[in-house]
């Protein structure tokens, strides 16, 4: 195994179809009324012994890397995002939402911090961290050497300015969470109580000491971290609530990494050259611009060498592309599983946390179960995905396979199970039109809302919609269609009164701890799911008693994390459906690519080896 990830990976929501592929998780419990004494419902299964801690490998279809011998001539490599709308441009890591720019920014973002085997931050990147649990303390070490592209050293100064955005209560971005609230005097500076966060401690110009309240696990996976600087001399003077649309943000932004942004054509393309103040290994290339192609031309663009990489390739489109021999594909099992979500209340900004709401639609937990084990998953992976997506079992994806539990049952597709359930619930056909009722004898008309984009977002739909209707679950596509991609995210966290439920994706990031997406004060937390229980289990993972003399102690934190997968199995508030296994496609005249999130390869690494593209023949 190589020594160190790519680069470290903050939470990012991925919001849109990534649904995903084949394998199966166990055989989920034939029966709800708890008379199976051999049995158990999903989510009870869990043991007073501490699971083994054993990682669990799943094997990618295709290697994570290409390497070719050669010498690189420089030259210009292009590279697509494969996107059927605009990225919105937001060239900022504390500022950004979405996966496209995060994948459009990295050629300027470098390594500035990578991490370990088990995604713990690790030394070796433009920063490294020592973390200290008696002081709770992570003191940041910035290389000697690491310069903006304007040529103004990168400071502790540039760390400080992160967390101060992130803090200000004009603060624009979705980062502001119990994470950064747990830097001490982050909260007095955000409600305007102090001029500055007093748990920041600048050192010198490249080292700065942050203390924590209390000191968890997910610290030492970048909970309240940046995972990197961001320019404070160049940024300064903007107002917080206007940076997200300034021309420092949009159009010229300064990098630290090999890459410097030359020209941009918003939400279509960036161009890229060698930072002139980069302080490591020189770049191969001349230029690397990343460019938008739809998803319907993506093959074509394959076979004519339009592209030299494609990082990430929609699945749907294999058949059509593994046979060129003009590529090679790459792929690796992502940090990322679809899932259907339930809206069981709403975010309350005053409060900053979810407030359920007993009365939604889909607050019976015995609905959602069915509505679970009436979903054909492995169908899906086959028809629709080539068997390049891994049915999914729990809300913690294989990437972590220290901490997934891969014996969990999940739901495994079951129609007369789910129409058992709904039976023994009271949800009937009253009327004899096919469809049931409520268990008062009111009419039960679910709206699911569904996001386009690709030749399969509307077939997938209507797949989901008829195994809910083969069960008697009267479900349709909210106003009746799928929803260009920036108004399904506005739908979704505005939590529209329409919505019941709702398909998404979510990339977890270097750090697994689920409390980003499914605890009671983060926004991210879609389906609006909170309970005593849920914060007990969630309390757990990021004890203090995870860290032991020594470091981590896997053998408590994978039971903590175990049984949080066993309760939001039972819960059923969000169901997974698949984890994504990510392909790449690499035209044969790059030197060195590699996908993998276990790597030494970096964008400066990149090369070319002929003057045009391999054309497929």
């Amino acid at each position: 195994m190589k020594s160190v990830k790519k680069v470290f990976i903050p939470l990012l929501l991925v919001l849109s179809l990534l649904l995903a592929a084949c394998g199966k998780p166990a055989d989920a419990p034939p029966t709800d009324n708890g008379e199976n004494t051999e049995s158990q419902e999903p989510g009870e299964q869990v043991k007073e012994e501490t699971p083994e801690v054993k990682e669990v490998v799943i094997t990618p279809p295709y290697p994570t890397s290409v390497k070719r011998n050669g010498k690189t001539i420089g030259g210009t490599l292009n590279v697509a995002l494969v996107s059927d709308t605009p990225f919105q441009g937001i060239f900022n890591t504390f500022l950004y939402e979405d996966n496209n720019d995060w994948q459009v920014m990295q050629p300027m973002l470098g390594s500035f911090m990578i991490s370990g085997p088990d995604y713990e931050i690790a030394n070796g990147g433009y920063c490294d961290v020592e973390f200290d649990k008696d002081s709770k303390t992570a003191t940041y070490k910035i290389n000697k050497d690491l310069t903006w592209s304007d040529g103004v050293p990168v400071t502790s100064d540039d760390l400080i300015f992160v967390y101060e955005c992130i803090g200000h209560p004009d603060y624009t971005g979705v980062r502001y969470d119990s994470d950064y609230i747990n830097v001490v005097g982050m909260e007095e500076y955000h409600n305007g109580d102090a001029d500055s966060i007093s748990g920041l401690k600048r050192i010198d110009d490249k080292t700065l000491e942050v203390t924590f309240k209390e000191f968890y696990p997910g610290i030492m996976w970048g909970a309240g971290m940046t995972y990197n600087a961001e320019p404070a001399h160049y940024l300064k003077d903007i107002p917080v609530e206007d940076m997200e649309s300034s021309d420092q943000v949009r159009l010229k932004p300064l990098s630290c990494g090999p890459f410097v942004v030359s020209n941009i054509v918003p939400g279509e393309s960036v161009e890229y050259s060698p930072n002139p103040h980069w302080f490591g290994e020189k770049p191969q290339v001349d230029k690397v611009v990343i460019k938008r192609t739809g998803s319907d031309t993506v093959v074509e663009a394959m076979k004519a060498g339009t592209f030299d990489l494609f990082p990430d390739v929609n699945v749907n489109y294999f058949t059509e592309f593994k046979d060129l021999n003009n590529i090679d594909i790459v792929s690796d099992v992502a940090t990322v599983y679809g899932y259907i979500g339930f809206k069981l209340g709403k975010w309350d900004n005053a409060l900053g946390e979810v407030v359920v709401d007993p009365n939604k639609k889909m607050s019976d937990v015995n609905l959602r179960r069915a509505i679970a084990y009436a979903m054909d998953n492995d169908q899906i992976a086959e028809v629709f995905y080539n068997n390049l997506r891994i049915t999914a079992n729990t809300l913690i994806d294989p990437s972590h396979g220290k901490f997934w539990n891969n014996q969990a049952p999940g739901y495994k597709y079951d129609p007369e199970k789910a129409k058992q359930i709904l039976d023994e619930a009271g949800y009937k056909d009253v009327d004899g039109d096919g469809m049931r009722e409520k268990p008062d004898g009111s009419k039960l008309q679910i709206n699911f809302l569904a996001m386009s984009g690709g030749d399969i977002a509307e077939p997938l739909s209507q797949f989901y919609i008829q195994c809910w209707r083969d069960v008697g679950l009267d479900v349709g596509l909210q106003n009746g269609r799928l929803i260009e991609m920036n108004a399904f995210y506005d739908m979704v966290e505005e939590d529209n009164e329409d919505i019941d439920i709702y398909m998404g994706a979510w990339q977890t990031g270097s750090n697994p701890d689920p409390s980003g997406f499914y605890g009671r004060n983060s926004m991210f937390n879609y389906s609006r799911f909170a309970s005593d229980k849920n914060d007990e289990l969630l309390a757990a993972i990021a004890s203090e008693d995870a860290i032991g003399e020594d470091g981590i102690d896997y053998d408590y934190l994978v039971k903590a994390y175990h049984d949080w997968q066993d309760n939001m199995v039972e819960q059923a508030p969000v169901v997974p459906t698949h984890y994504r296994v990510t392909l790449g496609v690499v035209n044969k005249r790059v030197s060195y690519y590699d996908l993998g999130l276990v790597t030494d390869w970096r964008w400066e690494k990149v090369g070319l080896l002929a003057d045009k593209p391999e054309l497929a023949k």
